[in-house]
């Protein structure tokens, strides 16, 4: 059952590791990431996979791979897990991920593993054979993101065989490189993930679940200002767990002793301590609502004397969908708001189904807002998280998008690829798949336009977008009234503190 520990008895897990190859460079971290792996699943105190459950294979061919992961499918009643670190493949024509085999080309995608074939075979064994009924996909090559678009799902999957749960964790965005540093034992993402099991986290409950390790690995790697994880779940994949947490919270604590409150690990990546060491205060999340569904705030020592919260990242289409159900809110529905005609205009939220914002949109910048929409979400989140919300002012957000640099400090940001405009994707990503500025602030610079108010109180627009040529990303922008809505523009939160 979800929550509980994936039955090592009734599971099974391939690990699939190309390490050398003859046409690409070599990546001596991928054989450390097989072997220690494998250790970890095979460890009774972690997972307590029997060896002839857990297969390894090494510089494997598209046929053995495909035929281990198709049995190791057929024979797992509980839970498959499938993990392959390499080179990742774009094919330059379909756009499609393929998983890099020893005697790879960079070129034609032929001579490498599609991942839709591995995603055909996790679903649909041959023969009639039964499949798992929770299956985990760990990716760590470059573009692995591009995994996650169509998550074992399919409209010819039966009910009665559907998955029940399925989660795909990739080391990367679709538009992101993985990284293996020179000199160090594991590649970047494996070797947190390799961290985590192996020490634990305290604070945790006894068993790690995938979306507990997806917050982690986030707030770990964004510390160290390495590419950042994606993740996506089907049902209730996310509460899989493969590992248990050796620092677990309740072997720690003293028998009949409460858990200790614990702050969420996406707001610990940010830290309690403003960039100005001026220890800060934990915004605190209403009971029960799940974390991502909730803005994340950093508190930020913009001065010596002035220190404010601002959103990590711009509000999503997740995030704003929720302020939408909520039926005290049924006056911003798209139908309703645009026949009153009074806080918005004909393109507030184009293309969201009453509630439902387009599909696969979820985790991207809530685009098509008005200054008077932006400011309801606000004050309506503001309530339920005990911290008043507001927007930032266009003098804050300069200073956060400066974080304490000199000179043409923009230039860095672009050179260090934490800008998505008219000269890098090019079109509307997910949050956090550029990597954050200085003060851990994302998509300050560049994916939409946000929100901001001048010193008179109106909206002013600052940051450019996906489609701003880079000259004009520091451009201060007034709307043309305050009711527009545009396809390039989102806002963030801010708060005192």
């Amino acid at each position: 059952m979800a929550g509980a520990l994936s039955d090592p008895s009734r599971s099974r897990a391939v690990l699939i590791g190309t390490h050398a190859y003859t046409e690409l460079a070599d990546l001596p971290g991928v054989a450390n990431n097989i072997g220690r792996l494998r250790e970890l699943c095979c460890d009774p105190g972690v997972w307590g996979l029997a060896d002839e459950r857990c297969r390894v294979l090494r510089q494997a061919s598209r046929e053995a791979i495909l035929k281990a992961v198709e049995d190791a499918t057929a024979g797992a009643t509980d839970t498959v897990l499938v993990y392959y670190a390499g080179h990742g493949l774009v094919d330059p024509h379909s756009g499609e991920l393929h998983l890099a085999l020893p005697w790879s080309h960079a070129g034609p995608s032929y001579t490498a593993l599609r991942y839709e074939e591995l995603r055909s075979v996790l679903l649909h064994p041959s023969g009639g054979r039964p499949a798992a009924r929770r299956k985990v996909v760990i990716l760590d090559c470059c573009w692995s993101g591009l995994a996650l678009d169509g998550l074992m799902r399919g409209p010819d999957v039966a009910p009665a065989v559907a998955v029940e749960g399925a989660c795909v964790l990739t080391a990367t965005a679709a538009t992101r490189q993985a990284l293996a540093p020179p000199g160090e034992t594991y590649t970047a993402f494996t070797g947190e993930l390799i961290r985590l099991v192996e020490a634990g986290v305290p604070g945790r409950s006894d068993l790690l679940s995938m979306s507990a390790l997806f917050e982690e690995l986030t707030a770990a790697l964004t510390a160290k200002s390495r590419p950042l994880p994606q993740q996506s779940t089907r049902q209730t994949a996310g509460e899989i767990c493969l590992f248990r947490n050796r620092a677990g919270a309740v072997a720690a604590r003293r028998p009949g002793q409460a858990a200790p409150p614990r702050v969420p690990a996406r707001a610990a990546a940010g830290g309690t301590t403003s960039s100005g060491g001026r220890v800060v205060p934990p915004v605190r999340r209403p009971a029960g609502g799940p974390e991502s569904g909730w803005p994340q705030l950093i508190p930020v020592a913009l001065t010596e004397t002035l220190t404010v919260r601002l959103g990590r990242y711009p509000v999503t289409h997740a995030q704003f969908g929720a302020f939408l159900r909520d039926p005290e809110n049924a006056r911003w529905l798209p139908v309703a708001a645009r026949a009153a005609g009074t806080d918005v205009d004909d393109n507030y939220l184009e293309g969201w189904s009453g509630p439902d914002c387009p599909a696969g949109r979820e985790d991207h910048p809530v685009v098509a807002v008005s200054f008077p929409a932006a400011r309801a979400y606000l004050a309506w989140a503001g309530r339920r998280m005990g911290v008043p919300l507001r927007l930032p002012t266009a003098a804050e957000w300069a200073l956060a998008a400066r974080a304490g640099r000199t000179g043409e400090w923009w230039r860095e940001d672009i050179a260090a690829g934490r800008v998505n405009f008219r000269g890098s994707h090019a079109a509307l990503t997910p949050v956090g798949e550029f990597p954050p500025n200085p003060y851990n602030i994302g998509d300050l610079l560049g994916n939409v336009w946000d929100i901001c108010v001048d010193d008179t109180g109106s909206p002013v627009l600052r940051g450019g977008a996906y489609d701003t040529p880079a000259a004009r990303l520091r451009e201060q922008l007034s709307p043309r009234s305050p009711v527009e809505c545009r396809g390039n523009v989102g806002f963030r939160c801010a708060g005192d503190v």
